[in-house]
């Protein structure tokens, strides 16, 4: 559960029980002291029990209601009375007034943290969608960006036409066992989809080791990667690894192919025909 006081709001009450245990800290009980008269300022007060006094003030009932005043404005006799002494009250207040700048400060610095949350996770609101098959959490994330484009590599057998369809890169390498157990999958997306989606290659392994990969059988083209400069502008950190892309050249997914699903990739094939 989540506690009381971990909201802003409840973060204030804090600050403020905080700032009453300190007023008490420093604060000392009158031996119920009455007074018929007392008069601070061009004030007076009448029916005067004192409840207790502090350096700088002293706290009271009176006819109407309660009260305090400053010591300093207090006649000689209760300034005594009261162990008033001038130079501790200004220090006090010196100190007082610091606090409450302190407080007041972490007040506002809430506030300001409070609209930089809002702001972010509105943000975070308008960039993802029930759509999403996932969403960037780096700036160097290609997600939602244009794709790269697929070149600069030698095709084994023809380059696939890619315009307008779907287009998965696989990035794979040919000792990789995980690689291998995903060809069959990756073959049976091509073949369901076949003519909206093309699954595509990218090794940086030579051909002759490619060629030596007869299990599982590789359906789909592949593209030779040998200095590894496509792998690396789509920053690719191991494989497999998938980039999929709309029919309009958009990144929409990258990372583990064990994410894309038929149904995923049927939701963005109708984008191909708009």
């Amino acid at each position: 559960m989540k506690s009381l006081f971990s909201s802003p709001d409840a973060r204030q009450i804090r600050g403020l029980f905080a700032a009453i245990w300190l007023l008490l800290a420093w604060t000392a009980t009158a031996a119920q002291v009455k007074l018929d008269l007392l008069v601070a300022r061009g004030l007076s007060y009448t029916n005067v029990t004192v409840l207790s006094y502090n350096a700088t003030h002293v706290f009271f009932t009176c006819q109407g209601g309660s009260a305090s005043v400053k010591l300093r404005d207090l006649e000689p006799d209760l300034q005594e009375r009261f162990n008033y002494d001038p130079a501790a009250a200004a220090g006090a207040e010196k100190q007082q007034a610091a606090d409450e700048a302190r407080y007041r400060e972490s007040i506002a610095a809430n506030m300001v943290a409070q609209a930089q949350q809002a702001a972010l996770a509105a943000r975070r609101a308008a960039a993802t969608s029930a759509d999403s098959l996932a969403d960037p959490v780096s700036d160097k994330s290609l997600i939602g960006k244009p794709a790269p484009a697929i070149e600069g590599g030698e095709w084994l057998g023809e380059k696939p036409a890619l315009e307008g369809k779907v287009v998965l890169v696989v990035f794979w390498a040919p000792w990789s066992i995980p690689c291998r157990k995903y060809i069959p999958v990756l073959d049976g997306l091509q073949k369901k989809f076949a003519g909206k989606l093309a699954v595509v290659g990218v090794t940086s392994e030579s051909e002759a080791e490619v060629a030596d990969t007869t299990e599982p059988k590789i359906g789909f083209a592949s593209m030779l990667d040998p200095e590894a400069k496509f792998r690396a502008t789509v920053g690719v950190t191991s494989v497999p690894y998938v980039m999929l892309v709309d029919p309009q050249g958009v990144v929409r997914y990258q990372g583990h192919p064990a994410a894309i699903t038929e149904k995923q990739v049927e939701g963005i094939l109708p984008k191909a025909a708009e």
